[in-house]
């Protein structure tokens, strides 16, 4: 057939994203596997990765959101960028296609769109599905295709063409293509039509940014590879089919609640965050839609679960790409692996990074058939930094974690408390390894590091060993920084994290909580750990809880150090404690402990098995607090000293010592 370039018709009223409930769960709306494409009622909707808008690969090297020297796994593969203040006006979120009032209706929508005049998206239709018919350059951009029978170019200033900047979406539709079987092609350009994004890629796209294929292809000049074939009479009649996503690695975006800046897209510079320094703090991913990597393992669910946290400048899939990871991890453990992207290569996991992490959790689980018994927590340098920090700060969601040559001392060598001059680092998980009473942990450091130095590392160790709990720790003399990654050897860290699980309100809670680590702007705070809640500081710096509970009996782990020597991927020493026994406790309602610089807390009497029960207390204090129960008690602590007693079984009773 002849390929024609038609124009576009009129448009009476924008086409609207569905809202939850309007399809089948999921169908277009919520979160998503990047690449796919449902059909929705009858709505053929593609849903695209996001921030791989980089355009062709012509081996001229791109820049980069990574300012550390040497690193480059963040770099994409694309090497094309916007004029300045434009940068992904031209990333392809989402595009639907549907039959209306016998004309075919598309809209795009962007992950930004700050001027109407910045884009250019083309559709195009293969309407006999044949390759060998039709083709050549697409109309308004610089690539061609091969088959396409009618395409038309979708641009402000075109007769029934919408731009609208507000909901980032250009809005369109074309004559009714003949044919009964349709191949569907589309794609994002700059206006001067410099292609920078292709839809219909599917959900197997690799490289930093899932985007290697569409890169090749188009300094190819070529995206007759990405297509998407449909039936006419589906789109007619309202057929629902959503796509089916197979084990291994994709991309999946979710929608924030949060925005920073300007709210859409993202800048190469990035928004400060913490910390301004060589290797400080610094979001560069604005908007609402956040990508992160997950892997899914071949095996059935209930899946485990493993946060891998990547470390500064790297891209989401560098660990998770690796078959070695992919293999110990995904499917030697049968566990989902997720690498959010932290609002960027430089977030150091607080504040809108942190936040990123936990929604990327709270999607995966809400997603897939998720064992939260068997969530553990890990990363790489910067990465590593993150799994102490989030293990620290909530210690009730992880059953362990694994840290590979995890940042702890802002380069110095020795270690610092508080913040940190010279990195993004918001405290040092050192003064915080109280709070892994119950989440054991496995760390790795190298002997020839430069960058996370053999002092820091040993700092790790001594305060692991000062609390008695379980640990291990493995240090490999002539390892470097990127040792683990190169070799892709994960199989001692994965043994040890076989057994790990999470611990449920177990009798005794220790717990350091410090005002200064919360970000209440984006919800964040860290005022609670298993049965407690409510933590409020006396004064300005930490608190610190210690409380047992016997309402329940149980026992308590009695612990032995350890010591070994071996040789996988590289030699290593190693130290450590393991538990050796238990030591009971004696069913009683009684609660024990001490509280320093903390003025209130509450406890939770129903996995404490406290309630309706008289409390006797034993309790010391560095000053007055009020310990509140869930079931409206509360007794008042004067001042400092041992404070004991007995919390009357009356429900609204509050009680003063004195």
């Amino acid at each position: 057939m002849l390929a024609v370039a038609v124009s576009v018709g009129v448009l009476t009223c924008p086409v609207a994203e569905a809202t939850a409930g309007d399809t089948a769960a999921g169908c277009d709306s919520g979160s998503w596997i990047a690449g796919t494409t449902n059909l929705c009622k009858g709505d053929l909707v593609h849903r695209d990765y996001v921030y791989d808008d980089y355009g062709a690969d012509t081996g001229a090297g791109g820049s980069s959101t990574c300012s550390m020297p040497g690193q480059s796994s963040m770099t994409p593969t694309g090497d094309q960028r916007y004029p300045a203040g434009e940068e992904n006006t031209a990333d392809l979120r989402q595009l639907r296609v549907s039959v209306k009032n016998n004309r075919l209706s598309v809209t795009f929508a962007l992950n930004a769109l700050f001027d109407e005049n910045s884009t250019v998206a083309v559709l195009a239709i293969d309407t006999d599905n044949d390759p060998a018919t039709g083709g050549g350059s697409l109309p308004g951009v610089r690539i061609s295709s091969r088959g396409w029978d009618s395409a038309a170019a979708f641009h402000a200033g075109m007769p029934g063409v919408a731009v609208d900047t507000t909901a980032n979406t250009i809005t369109g539709s074309l004559p009714m293509p003949t044919g009964s079987v349709w191949r569907i092609q589309a794609l994002t350009a700059q206006s001067d039509g410099t292609v920078m994004n292709v839809a219909f890629r599917g959900d197997d796209e690799r490289g930093p940014w899932f985007e290697d294929e569409q890169a090749a292809a188009l300094h190819g000049g070529d995206i007759s590879a990405f297509g998407y074939v449909v039936s006419a009479d589906d789109l007619k009649s309202g057929v629902t089919r959503i796509a089916d996503v197979g084990p291994g690695l994709h991309e999946r975006v979710y929608k924030s609640d949060y925005t920073l800046g300007r709210g859409e897209g993202m800048t190469y510079q990035g928004i400060p965050g913490e910390q301004a320094a060589p290797i400080g703090q610094a979001f560069h991913f604005l908007g609402a839609y956040q990508p992160f990597a997950i892997y899914l393992p071949d095996k059935r669910g209930p899946h485990g679960l493993q946060l891998v946290l990547h470390g500064y400048c790297d891209a989401l899939n560098f660990a998770l790409g690796k078959p070695g990871m992919q293999q110990e991890f995904g499917e030697g453990r049968n566990r989902i692996l997720v690498t959010p992207l932290g609002r960027g290569p430089a977030g150091w996991y607080s504040g809108p990074s942190e936040r990123d992490v936990l929604d990327a959790l709270d999607d995966t689980e809400a997603a897939y058939r998720v064992d939260t018994r068997q969530e553990i927590i890990s990363g790489y340098s910067m990465g590593g930094y993150g799994t102490y920090r989030l293990a620290e700060l909530y210690p009730d969601r992880f059953a362990g974690f694994i840290d590979w040559v995890g940042y702890t001392d802002c380069l110095t060598g020795t270690p610092l408390a508080g913040r940190c001059p010279l990195g993004g680092a918001d405290g040092n998980p050192v003064d915080h390894v109280r709070n892994l009473r119950w989440v054991p942990g496995g760390m790795l450091y190298s002997g020839a590091d430069v960058l996370v130095l053999p002092t820091s590392a040993i700092a790790v160790q001594q305060a692991l060993a000062t609390t008695g709990y379980q640990y291990q720790w493995w240090f490999h003399p002539v390892a470097e920084h990127g040792t683990y990654a190169t070799l892709d050897d994960w199989r001692k860290e994965s043994r040890y994290s076989s057994t790990m699980a999470l611990a449920v309100n177990p009798p005794q809670v220790t717990y350091r909580y410090d005002p200064q680590l919360d970000s209440p702007t984006y919800g964040l705070r860290h005022d609670r750990a298993y049965w407690i809640s409510g933590l409020t500081t006396a004064h300005d710096g930490h608190g610190d809880v210690d409380l047992t509970t016997q309402g329940c009996g149980g026992s308590l782990p009695v612990t032995m150090q350890t010591s070994g020597a071996g040789s996988d991927p590289v030699p290593w020493v190693s130290q450590g404690a393991t538990v050796v026994g238990s030591r009971p406790l004696v069913r009683a309602s009684r609660l024990t402990g001490s509280l320093s610089n903390i003025a209130t807390v509450m406890v939770d009497v129903g996995p404490t098995c406290l309630s309706r029960l008289a409390i006797q207390y034993d309790v010391t204090t560095d000053g007055p607090v009020v310990i509140r129960f869930s079931d409206a008690r509360s007794i008042r602590l004067p001042g400092a000293g041992r404070h004991t007693g007995t919390a009357a079984a009356t429900p609204t009773a509050v009680q003063s010592i004195g």
